[in-house]
């Protein structure tokens, strides 16, 4: 696989990880109770760990999944072997057609694939956090329900990065970008709501678009499962 296709598949992951909506959601929700609860300070603090909790997360997934990858030797899983090919296709395609179909629910309003019980247990947190290591611990929380769909991610851009560089500085690097860009919504939504957006202007906001983020984040997954099939195996 040459440079450009690899860089090419690192961009589109980190595309998924920015557009995922579970974590943002969770934010908008907990912001918006943090701000009538407690003094702007102590929500702006509150907020700050959130977001740190939730950059951990995928700093410690993507670690770990990187740490596998090293360790498995390379004859059983790297950039040559088909059957690692085909299976981080046949995954890709299988997500990307879970992301159509299952994402969004179909009812009216923007809800997510995860059950009400989890629903409400995200929506009814805030209630309970009272320390700004609360808020980590939340953060953190909120990027597991998705990990179904960002292992892919992490596992294949791994492999990527290994074909790319065996610099473990270099590789730490491309994971802590990933953080960043992942966490990059959370940013965006704090500013906002902090200059004139509400939570129910969010919301509205969010189901107005649901359609095109359902479209555009399978996209991505199938466009990833094609540069895969392109130059993995057919040109091998």
């Amino acid at each position: 696989m040459d440079v450009f296709t690899s860089v090419g598949i690192l961009i589109l992951s980190m595309l998924i990880l920015a557009f995922l909506m579970l974590t943002p959601g969770v934010f908008a929700n907990f912001f918006h109770y943090a701000s009538g609860k407690y003094y702007r300070a102590k929500a702006d603090r509150f907020s700050i760990f959130f977001i740190l909790g939730a950059e951990t997360m995928v700093v410690l997934s993507f670690f770990f999944i990187a740490i596998i990858v090293m360790i498995i030797p390379p004859p059983f899983l790297n950039l040559e072997n088909n059957l690692t090919s085909w299976i981080s296709t046949s995954i890709f395609v299988a997500v990307s057609l879970s992301i159509l179909l299952f994402y969004f629910r179909k009812k009216p309003g923007s809800k997510l694939f995860i059950s009400r019980n989890t629903a409400k247990n995200l929506l009814d947190q805030p209630k309970f956090i009272k320390t700004p290591s609360d808020a980590f611990v939340f953060g953190f929380i909120t990027k597991i329900p998705e990990l179904p769909f960002t292992i892919p991610i992490y596992f294949t851009s791994a492999l990527v990065i290994s074909n790319l560089t065996t610099s473990p500085l270099l590789y730490a690097s491309i994971i802590i970008l990933y953080a960043l860009v992942s966490i990059l919504p959370l940013f965006i939504l704090y500013y906002a709501f902090r200059s004139h957006l509400n939570l129910a202007s969010y919301i509205k906001l969010r189901s107005k678009n649901k359609t095109f983020l359902r479209f555009f984040l399978s996209s991505l997954y199938f466009l990833i499962a094609m540069l895969i099939i392109t130059f993995w195996i057919t040109n091998k």
